[in-house]
């Protein structure tokens, strides 16, 4: 209001002149400067941050009162050695070329440990190979024996069966066979007739009531009919019969209807056994005269009508003791199955491929200048390795293995000189589907894996899985077990092939100390991330 006033009272001083003019407009704005100025202090103070100068000393005391009782706060009862860093003992060893392993880290790793011992490293030859069937010993084929009708399967594809086991049964349509048959029959019967009439004339003749030359005569009649039955046996076992079926046809006195082949019976050198070259048979074969099937000469009516018959192809009878030789329960498998319940096949026909996987050859193709190693490793036995692939791709090493035989020559496409290494397979699953069973064999024709053989070897050396061994730029390092800690050594390394090392005997790995051999070069990463600035355990900790 004053200076509303001062304003009013002051115009009558403009009429001064120009001078009193000037003066004027300088002392309003002065007092407008100053006015303004009040006005932003009177706003500033009334801003919420700034609630006073009480509030903040207030606030200032609080804080030294803080400062102050911290100040008085006696760090000597602050025991820093409550962070017990006796877990930290790497006494025996560099913490560069340490790292610390829970036991949770080594199941995550898989980890593996050894014990170092001194061996022979072997270096060998590493050729890609597969395995294949063995030519002459894993397919057989079971052919028609005579020419006929099959009339029924007893097995399916794929299914596996033993030695003896039954394969289809067959009904004989031969004319030729049939007929062969009939004059046998009849030549039996004559024989059987002229036999009862010498044993008659010989009494007699004995008793001087006849001459004996009606008896000679006789004789020679019954010589003839006997020689006539030999060729007539020949002739049955050419159409197709075996001697067993022969000597049932002669037992029994009647013809051969059907018959049923069964699986065959192997010899211990992987031959077929031959019931039709077999020796005489055994009391206890069911074909043997003295077996259940064979009724009395005497007991049938001499009169009696001669039906037909249904023979088994059972299992070969055994040989006398100076022919024996022994057998062997071999599984085969129906690998192929041509047959069909009322095709009627000839003589000789394939009606079903069996197949022996029992033992398998693995097919090494190696280059063919290499036939001489090939060739010393098969005369000397060196043991060859195959190498296969296992579950997660893990190599799965089969050791001690022989080369059979290399080949003759060398395949004209892909220049490879073929080699052979035996295979003994095993059973890894089978499953009974009612009377039928199958199973998984664990090589199989076609499997592809690597055969290793032998060149030369290096001793005194410690012989290292690859995984073993972690590498930077030129070095080679092992991880030694330390406690808890694997400490990290340079070692030199003076062979190696795909699955192994040779670690120099130089005092770098002692004999006795327990190597990692599996996951070194993750071992090697976590200690470069631990030298490369790794998190700090005791960052945030302030003392």
């Amino acid at each position: 209001m004053r200076l509303f006033q001062w304003l009013r009272g002051s115009s009558g001083f403009r009429s001064g002149g120009l001078r009193s003019w000037g003066l004027e407009i300088l002392g309003f704005g002065l007092l407008l400067a100053f006015l303004i100025l009040a006005l932003s202090l009177d706003w500033h103070h009334s801003l919420p941050g700034f609630g006073g100068a009480a509030d903040g000393v207030a606030g200032s005391g609080a804080a030294q009162q803080a400062h102050a009782d911290h100040a008085g706060h006696d760090h000597s009862d602050h025991d820093h050695s409550d962070h017990d860093h006796a877990g930290h003992d790497h006494a025996g060893h560099e913490e560069a070329d340490s790292i610390e392993l829970s036991d949770q880290a080594r199941r995550s790793l898989q980890l593996e440990t050894a014990v170092a011992q001194l061996g022979t490293f072997v270096r060998r030859l590493s050729v890609p190979a597969t395995i294949v069937d063995w030519p002459g010993r894993t397919h057989v084929n079971i052919a028609a024996p005579l020419t006929g009708t099959v009339t029924s399967l007893h097995v399916s594809s794929g299914e596996t069966i033993a030695s003896g086991a039954p394969l289809y049964t067959l009904r004989l349509t031969h004319q030729d066979l049939v007929q062969t048959q009939s004059n046998f029959l009849q030549m039996l019967g004559r024989a059987d007739v002229e036999q009862r009439e010498v044993e008659r004339l010989s009494e007699v003749a004995e008793s001087g009531a006849i001459a004996r030359k009606s008896l000679l005569e006789r004789q020679y009649e019954l010589d003839k009919l006997q020689a006539g039955l030999r060729a007539e046996r020949e002739s049955l076992m050419l159409h197709g019969l075996s001697e067993a079926q022969v000597d049932q046809i002669e037992r029994t006195r009647r013809l051969i209807r059907e018959v049923t082949v069964y699986a065959p019976v192997l010899h211990d050198d992987r031959s077929l056994h031959d019931d039709a070259v077999s020796g005489p048979l055994s009391p206890s074969s069911p074909l043997s005269p003295s077996g259940p099937l064979a009724p009395s000469r005497d007991a049938l009516p001499r009169d009696a009508p001669q039906p037909v018959q249904q023979i088994d192809f059972t299992a070969p009878p055994e040989l006398e003791s100076h022919e024996h030789r022994e057998h062997i329960e071999a599984q085969f498998v129906v690998a192929e199955l041509a047959a069909r319940r009322g095709q009627s096949v000839s003589a000789g026909e394939t009606l079903v491929v069996l197949a022996n996987y029992e033992t398998l050859l693995a097919e090494g193709l190696a280059f063919q200048q290499d036939a001489e190693t090939l060739t010393a490793a098969a005369r000397n036995d060196w043991p060859v390795q195959a190498v296969l692939e296992g579950v997660d791709k893990q190599p799965v090493v089969l050791n001690d293995l022989a080369i059979a035989f290399v080949a003759g020559e060398v395949q004209q496409n892909s220049r490879a000189l073929p080699f052979y290494v035996p295979l003994e397979n095993e059973v890894v699953q089978q499953e009974q589907r009612g009377e039928e069973r199958y199973v998984v064999w664990r090589f199989k024709p076609g499997q592809r894996l690597r055969l290793r053989v032998p060149i030369e070897q290096t001793s005194d050396v410690f012989v290292l899985p690859v995984d073993a061994i972690a590498s930077e730029g030129l070095e080679r390092y092992v991880f030694i077990e330390n406690g808890d800690h694997f400490d990290r050594r340079p070692v030199h390394i003076v062979a190696r092939d795909q699955l192994s090392v040779a670690v120099a005997n130089d005092g770098s790995l002692l004999p006795g100390e327990t190597v990692a051999i599996s996951g070194a070069h993750q071992l090697q990463m976590a200690l470069k991330n631990k030298a490369g600035g790794g998190v700090d355990p005791h960052a945030g900790h302030n003392h």
